[in-house]
Parts: C-alpha cells; sequence; structure tokens
C-alpha cells in the first residue's frame, strides 16, 4: 500500500492544535480499519538508539510498552530495525491472526519539514534515507521528520537533536495512547461508520 494523499495528515510540532490533530485522525483512520474491534492492533516502531534520530520509533515503543496494554514490535530493549525488520514482520503474521499494524518511524526530510508529523493510511518504506531497500509495512503509518537529507543519511541520523526526538516521541506516544484508551468497541465501529 502506498500513502493516501488524501487521507495523509501533516502537522508540526509548533502548531498549537497539532495534538489534537494528530490524535483526531489516527482514531478515524483505525476507525475505518475493517474488523478493528476483534483484529489484533499492533505497533511496530522501527529505529535504533545508535543513532539520535533513529531512536524515535524505539523510544515510542517503549513508552508504548510502559503505558498502555497494546502490542508493541520495536522498542529500546529490543529495536526492530534493518537487520531484524523482515524476520520480525514475519514473526507479527505468525503470532497474530490479521493484524492491524500501525508502522511507526522517523524519517529525514527537507529543512522547513523538521518536526513535522505525517500520519497515512497504507505502509512505510522503513530505511530509504539511508540507503536500505526495505518491503513496505504497515496498515498505518506515521513518522515523524527528525532532521533534513543530505547525502549522508546515517551522519544526518546522528546529529540529530535529541531534544527535537523528544518532542517527537511525547507528541506521538501521548496521541496514540489517547487513541488506544478511545477506541470504539465492535457496536459503536457499526455506528460511527453507519
Amino acid at each position: 500500500m502506498e500513502k493516501n494523499s488524501i487521507d495523509k495528515l501533516t502537522v508540526n510540532l509548533s502548531q498549537i492544535c497539532a495534538p489534537d490533530k494528530l490524535y483526531h485522525h489516527l482514531r478515524m483512520l483505525l476507525v475505518r480499519q475493517e474488523g478493528v474491534a476483534i483484529r489484533p492492533l499492533v505497533f511496530l516502531c522501527i529505529g535504533s538508539d545508535r543513532y539520535t534520530g533513529d531512536a524515535l520509533g524505539p523510544l515510542i515503543g517503549s513508552y508504548l510498552q510502559e503505558h498502555t496494554g497494546c502490542l508493541v514490535y520495536g522498542s529500546l530493549d529490543h529495536p526492530v530495525h534493518a537487520g531484524n525488520l523482515v524476520e520480525t514482520v514475519h514473526l507479527i503474521h505468525c503470532q497474530q491472526y490479521h493484524p492491524i499494524i500501525v508502522a511507526i518511524d522517523a524519517c529525514l526530510g527537507k529543512p522547513g519539514e523538521i518536526g513535522n508529523i505525517e500520519v497515512w493510511e497504507g505502509g512505510l518504506q522503513a530505511g530509504i534515507a539511508v540507503g536500505n531497500h526495505l518491503p513496505q509495512v504497515g496498515n498505518i503509518s506515521i513518522i515523524g521528520v527528525v532532521n533534513s537529507g543530505g547525502r549522508f543519511g546515517y551522519l544526518d541520523l546522528q546529529s540529530t537533536p535529541l531534544s527535537l526526538v523528544m518532542k517527537l516521541t511525547k507528541m506521538i506516544s501521548e496521541a496514540v495512547e489517547k487513541v488506544i484508551h478511545d477506541l470504539p468497541d465492535q457496536t459503536e465501529v457499526k455506528m460511527l461508520l453507519g
């Protein structure tokens, strides 16, 4: 699946309304997923703490493990990265029947996009900025733009300010946590979809 540009949300950390927009958009995308009330909801948090900019996914994964009861693959203790992503996706599909996968990752963008959070229905392709060619993953995707991309992706990730990564982590984690607690049950989903 590719980005559904009609249903893509882009917000920036500097926007006062960003947390509410992020929450409402993510909730809307999840409610639209077929069988959301009965399918396992999995958060696939991609990245590594070896580079500051790439730590966004594992930081969010660790937060979700500590604050929610949801299924999380990828954390600071057990990161999911280029070396084990394919194996982890296979494991998810072996352990969970027909899961709804929310893929979360950091990315590099243009200078004016730093601090953006993007959410869309469809998968993401991790590792493009650093030259990795990995399969597209996720039914819903969330990315945080941690730095601008240059010719040397790993150096851009390494030189990312930790304060920016922590702000992105906080906003995304809190929105996801709120959505998880507010997801409707099967009866409510039918009413919402008409």
